[in-house]
């Protein structure tokens, strides 16, 4: 087989973008000749790689398959080519997912470390729940995500990051806020406003009660945790959040963590990438960052 790099790169930009013609905008070339060349390359490895639907291209299972393969060619190729221009490795565009509450806490400050460090380095960021972000992981839209659940999936590698503490919180004036400990049952009694399915913090709390509680009276589900926040100080509602997230809250009182000994909330953050996709010096730097904001 002679495919090239620039055919890989065609492949993988028409595999981001769903549309042949965006990814010809995106390498500067001709409709015409990004069709002539996906087709080529089609043609050498004898196996279509996306499935035509309308005017989007869906990556079909061969297709799926060489998605990380590709993107890890490439990146090898990009730190060939930054070491013979003299540049340092850690350079280029990084693609970044990061869960909403990790979005929240660290990403700013991480980003802007980042900046301090590698000034050659560009970080776009996703920010989404979990679910969402390992889809794009997968899909090869991102090089990295920061998410907040254990998954299970066999392409997945996971690096553990830090530990994380989920709390109950409502008002100061809800009943339960005034209770030095507070039951499974008379949690069951109450209305709910929650992160939205998918998310690692609404996983994490579901997986905790799980075969313990009947279901919850959930009022609301909300993906933006500062309309969670607004809607607890003005609501006699319950939520599950990270501690993280509401310490501002907690320290100013605007907020009560409930004490509910019952329930173990304890958590980890994450580091999150296709293990098929090989080492990457960007991403390992930013991993080290991340663990120095800790520190």
């Amino acid at each position: 087989m002679n495919f090239t790099l620039k055919q890989l790169r065609l492949f993988v930009a028409v595999a981001e973008h769903g549309s042949l013609s965006r990814a010809a905008d995106t390498l500067a070339i001709t409709q015409s000749a990004a069709t002539m060349s996906l087709q080529e390359l089609e043609r050498q490895l004898n196996h279509p790689l996306f499935d035509r639907v309308g005017r989007r291209l869906r990556l079909n299972a061969w297709g799926l398959w060489l998605l990380p393969r590709a993107q890890k060619m490439l990146a090898e190729s990009d730190q060939i080519e930054l070491g013979f221009q003299g540049k340092s490795p850690i350079a280029g565009r990084l693609r970044l997912g990061a869960s909403r509450t990790i979005a929240d806490c660290w990403i700013p400050e991480l980003i802007e470390l980042g900046a301090r460090r590698y000034p050659q380095l560009d970080i776009g960021l996703a920010v989404d729940n979990t679910h969402s972000l390992l889809q794009q992981l997968y899909q090869g839209r991102l090089e990295m995500a920061l998410i907040e659940a254990h998954a299970q999936e066999k392409w997945l590698r996971l690096d553990p990051w830090c530990r994380d503490e989920l709390v109950i919180v409502c008002q100061p004036a809800h009943p339960l806020a005034r209770e030095p400990e507070v039951g499974l049952a008379q949690l069951e009694a109450c209305e709910w406003i929650l992160r939205e399915s998918g998310s690692g913090t609404r996983d994490t709390f579901e997986q905790a009660l799980q075969g313990r509680l009947g279901p919850l009276k959930i009022r609301q589900e909300y993906p933006h945790l500062p309309t969670i926040k607004r809607l607890l100080q003005s609501r006699p509602w319950l939520s599950c959040v990270s501690r993280l997230s509401v310490a501002e809250e907690l320290a100013a009182g605007t907020l009560v963590a409930l004490p509910v000994p019952e329930l173990s909330l304890s958590r980890f953050f994450y580091f999150a990438w296709h293990k098929d996709r090989g080492d990457h010096p960007a991403r390992m730097a930013l991993i080290e960052l991340a663990r120095e904001l800790l520190e």
